[in-house]
């Protein structure tokens, strides 16, 4: 396997890893939500035997999600154009896994343990960076390509 190889298979890991963790979190709403019987429309209300309001514990798992959508989705990208840059392997690796950890590790702060301040802002602000450097780097590289 070659170098190219390796990192498009480390990057399909690590995407497929981060939406099956969106996935479990989107569960864990769901699962939250008819535990607490709280629900956003009237037909599930009424249909499950709940009402309608908002649970802070349903809104906690949620707002992950909702963050989620705003890092994981634009690192995909960013990730896919990042790899046509031929990146070193070793940066490649570093970036890919270290994004993966800190958004596991956002997930389990904000929505699983409710951790303190500022473990969950550490783990948004090193997923940002990364996407970041990444874009940077595509930025670069496309300049240094046209001059």
């Amino acid at each position: 396997m070659d170098e190219s190889e390796k990192i498009l298979d480390l990057y399909l890991l690590t995407s497929s890893l981060l939406l099956l963790k969106m996935m479990v979190l989107i569960v864990l709403t769901i699962t939250k939500r008819m535990s607490t019987k709280a629900f956003v429309s009237e037909e599930d209300a009424v249909y499950f035997n709940g009402e309608v309001k908002t649970d802070e514990s349903v809104e906690r798992i949620r707002r992950a999600v909702q963050n989620d959508l705003e890092n994981v989705i634009p690192f995909i990208v960013i990730g896919y154009l990042y790899l046509a840059t031929r990146p070193p392997v070793q940066l490649a690796y570093i970036l890919f896994l270290t994004f993966l950890l800190a958004r596991v590790l956002h997930s389990i702060c904000y929505a699983v343990v409710v951790a303190r301040q500022p473990m969950r802002a550490v783990c948004w602000g090193i997923g940002f960076f990364i996407t970041g450097v990444m874009t940077v780097s595509i930025i670069i590289h496309c300049i240094i390509k046209f001059l």
